[in-house]
């Protein structure tokens, strides 16, 4: 039985999953490095393959865009990262702070490994994408399975409703981050811990106002 907190198991690679895996490995690694250094429109796609040692068909092959090469470098590293973030907010006591934590923490890895430049081309990637994510996979942004597990926990802690999937909850969830790191990405004076902290908070309440007219 999976217990709380336990991300999904990884399933078992072909020799040809693992030289598929290995190429998309060194375009990402590529690209990344040429994004951060020269600036994400300066860098080509004959470049990253360049610098990659493969064919530009080949990047291709493997992404649609250049923009879906941060998006996957962004998954890996949360993915890698899973484990302790999962440790960190498994300890605290309620649903708030467990995805205030989550959020910071994701925001400073994701802030140690690009730049501004590259950071708001992944954002506006996602955001763009929101339509189509439900049913493309390729598309979540790799916080929806640590947003799955919050509120799977504040739903046995019964702080959060049941009647709707835990996923479904964090997808939502996971499409406001988006949408908050877009503005802070375009207004960098404002607090980002203060509009986390606000999004979490109409997450949880809403906008009803629970008081009353007075």
């Amino acid at each position: 039985m999976q217990k709380r907190g336990d991300l999904i198991e990884p399933v078992k690679k072909t020799r040809t999953d693992k030289k598929k895996e290995e190429t998309r490995k060194k375009i990402i690694s590529a690209a990344i490095d040429l994004f951060n250094r020269q600036g994400f429109d300066k860098t080509t796609v004959e470049q990253i393959a360049w610098e990659a040692d493969v064919a530009k068909g080949t990047v291709f092959n493997h992404f649609s865009a250049k923009e879906a090469i941060v998006l996957e470098y962004v998954q890996t590293a949360l993915r890698d990262a899973g484990p302790e973030i999962i440790k960190k907010i498994g300890k605290l006591a309620d649903t708030r702070s467990r995805i205030t934590e989550m959020f910071h923490l994701s925001q400073e890895l994701l802030k140690s490994r690009l730049n501004d430049d590259v950071a708001k081309k992944y954002m506006t990637y996602l955001v763009q994408a929101i339509p189509d994510t439900p049913g493309k996979q390729e598309l979540r942004s790799g916080y929806v399975d640590f947003l799955t597990e919050i509120i799977k926990m504040g739903q046995e802690d019964g702080e959060i409703r049941d009647d709707i999937p835990a996923e479904t909850l964090a997808t939502y969830l996971d499409w406001n981050n988006a949408l908050v790191m877009m503005a802070w990405l375009a207004y960098p004076e404002m607090s980002l811990n203060a509009m986390v902290n606000r999004m979490t908070d109409l997450f949880l309440n809403g906008a009803l106002n629970r008081e009353g007219r007075k």
